[in-house]
């Protein structure tokens, strides 16, 4: 009784998830916005007439676009949701109120990045009838708001670009890029195929490389374009190593003693061609060891004039601490924009010059938040018995940066080496310049019809249709 006298009210609030996927179309076409859920839980030490109870989502997003740039704050989006209690006396004891507010999906995403942030929180204020008793306010709560450019309920679609340009050195070059998800800490598959260098070069390196840029808008119409940034994919292609599998005993490695057979195990050396089963024991002295990463030779290969060369490696996307997801087109609103270009570096010397020489051909790409994962958009499987409805935690959802390289490679690995394996490499006939291909009044030379149908430029960006090239 004396330790209700001196305990105050307190209320807080706990959502169902914190995480909320919207699906913005660049349409005045229906959406299916998603529903932020929660409670508010009050806790009172003794009887209290409460007058109304409060809840408000806000979305805040700060800007800074580098020097030269003010500091700016705005309101990017508000909801109040209230219930009118009228002075009801409400006894000792926790008391949970639900709420739920719609997310339209033209709200713009979450954001951190050196440019500024937006952020989105939930807090509620209890009211109460009498002036010796002041209202009470929850701490703020945090969600995050992920933009996911496929139909709710669905995962990023699968990303297969390929796209072709004729360089004066290289000849016809062709690039493809394939990814189960584009999304951020993803893995993707590049592959490079050259069908002959017009004059004797040496391939240095091949990378893949993300340009991002960011575009901040502020309220006064103002809009500021930083300096866009390169970011070097990192190659992970591994090889299993021998002990992958079982740790068998190596007397060419190993100075110990293998084990004993196990009861009734046949020897294989002394029973080659029986059906009894035959095998050696698991060694305990021979461990397994991981994957072997493979890193490319330098320079990389030499070609002759005419020569073919294929190549093909994983890459992984850098996490968000580096890339953020694109912003895409249906998220109205938004101060901060970014977008990517997805591009392929090749560089090279030409025989006898010891000048380096780099061709860059790329895509405008929309790469999806890692967060938009299986675990995270697909619904649990349903249960006989009602669960109640008071929310008591959020649901901790899960993110690709937090997932290492194994076990990614493990997942998409091999659906990556087959794309790189068993599609075919970019041709003569997949390319359209090979002779058989043509119709018997065809004459053009190669060069010609390779300058009408791909722009050029020495230096600086040229895009051809919607494919940048860089030489």
């Amino acid at each position: 009784m004396l330790a209700s006298l001196f305990s105050s009210p307190t209320v807080k609030v706990t959502l169902s998830e914190d995480e909320v996927f919207v699906h913005p179309v660049d349409a005045d076409y229906p959406t299916q916005d998603p529903v932020l859920r929660g409670t508010t839980l009050l806790s009172l030490p003794s009887r209290k007439a409460v007058k109304r109870i409060k809840v408000v989502l806000e979305g805040l997003c700060d800007v800074q676009a580098g020097a030269g740039n003010p500091y700016e704050t705005t309101l990017v989006l508000r909801k109040e949701l209230e219930t009118d209690l009228g002075g009801e006396c409400i006894s000792e004891g926790h008391h949970a109120f639900n709420f739920a507010f719609i997310i339209p999906s033209t709200t713009p995403a979450s954001q951190r990045c050196i440019y500024g942030r937006i952020r989105y929180y939930v807090k509620a204020t209890v009211e109460f009838d009498g002036v010796l008793s002041p209202s009470v306010c929850s701490p703020s709560v945090a969600f995050w708001v992920c933009g996911n450019p496929s139909p709710p309920g669905e995962l990023p679609s699968t990303t297969d670009l390929s796209f072709q340009h004729f360089s004066e050195d290289l000849g016809p070059v062709g690039i493809g890029v394939s990814s189960p998800h584009l999304t951020v800490a993803a893995l993707v598959n590049i592959r490079l195929s050259l069908l002959g260098p017009v004059k004797p070069v040496t391939i240095i390196s091949v990378n893949g490389i993300i340009t991002q840029t960011f575009e901040v808008t502020y309220a006064d119409g103002r809009v500021a374009r930083p300096k866009p940034k390169a970011h070097v994919l990192t190659k992970v292609d591994q090889k299993a190593s021998p002990s992958l599998v079982v740790p068998i005993h190596n007397p060419a490695t190993c100075t110990e003693e293998p084990g004993q057979l196990d009861e009734g195990a046949i020897p294989a050396q002394t029973n080659p061609c029986v059906p009894a089963p035959s095998f050696r024991p698991v060694s305990k002295c021979c461990a397994i060891h991981p994957d072997v990463p493979v890193p490319d030779p330098s320079p990389l290969v030499h070609l002759e004039a005419g020569q073919e060369f294929h190549h093909a490696r994983i890459c992984r996307v850098p996490t968000d601490d580096h890339v953020r997801p694109s912003t895409l087109d249906g998220s109205r609103g938004t101060r901060i924009r970014v977008s990517h270009v997805l591009s392929v570096e090749v560089r090279y010397k030409k025989d006898g010059s010891d000048e380096e020489m780099v061709l860059t051909m790329g895509k405008p790409v929309t790469i999806t938040s890692c967060c938009c994962l299986v675990d995270s958009l697909f619904l649990p499987a349903y249960s006989a018995d009602r669960a109640t409805p008071t929310i008591t935690e959020p649901i901790k959802n899960h993110c690709l940066c937090n997932l290492t390289t194994k076990s990614l490679l493990d997942r998409d690995g091999e659906q990556l080496r087959r794309a790189g394996a068993i599609e075919k490499p970019v041709t003569e006939r997949s390319l359209g310049i090979a002779r058989e291909d043509k119709s018997p009044a065809w004459t053009s030379g190669l060069g010609e019809y390779a300058s009408a149908c791909v722009v050029r430029q020495d230096s600086g960006y040229q895009e051809s249709g919607d494919v940048i090239v860089e030489a």
